[in-house]
């Protein structure tokens, strides 16, 4: 009997399966090998519920007998800590910006007589959007309209008591 030869799923090298294993997909690579383990837990954490508590079981037991591992694990790996808070500032900034497609709320840019100038590195995240990533610096052109908008008596400024005209 000649066996067969298959193409791995995860390296796409040719590979013979073995005899015992007819359903063989991944070469016997350790990182195909890791990556096949990987995506078999995934896949049955997705799919079985009692697999998945027993994971989740697992993790606490282990975490409750290593209560300081994490404490101890970035006081020993300040790249770590410092790769992390990158990473969590970046992460921070893509939400934020997932919250701003679409949003007009702040007011309409296409009625102002104001100039508006967008600028940052993922503008091209903004889609149909008016609002800047996280400074809008808005400044009214000389030559704009020279009405005062009407102010409520509170915010008219005061000398010595008194009210003072716009």
């Amino acid at each position: 009997m000649t066996a067969e030869s298959r193409q791995c799923r995860y390296c796409g090298k040719p590979f013979l399966p073995s005899r015992f294993h007819p359903g063989q997909y991944a070469c016997s690579s350790p990182r195909c090998q890791l990556r096949r383990r990987t995506d078999y837990h995934r896949e049955k954490r997705r799919t079985d519920a009692e697999y998945r508590l027993v994971c989740r079981d697992s993790n606490q037991k282990w975490r409750h007998r290593n209560p300081d591992y994490q404490r101890r694990y970035r006081s020993e790996h300040p790249e770590y800590v410092d790769h992390n808070r990158r990473s969590q500032k970046r992460r921070d900034r893509r939400h934020r910006m997932r919250d701003l497609v679409k949003n007009n709320l702040a007011f309409d840019l296409k009625h102002s007589a104001a100039d508006v100038w967008l600028a940052g590195p993922e503008l091209e995240d903004l889609v149909k959007n008016n609002l800047a990533i996280s400074e809008v610096m808005i400044f009214q052109s000389f030559g704009a309209s020279g009405v005062r908008p009407r102010v409520s008596c509170k915010e008219h400024p005061a000398v010595f008591g008194s009210p003072v005209s716009l």
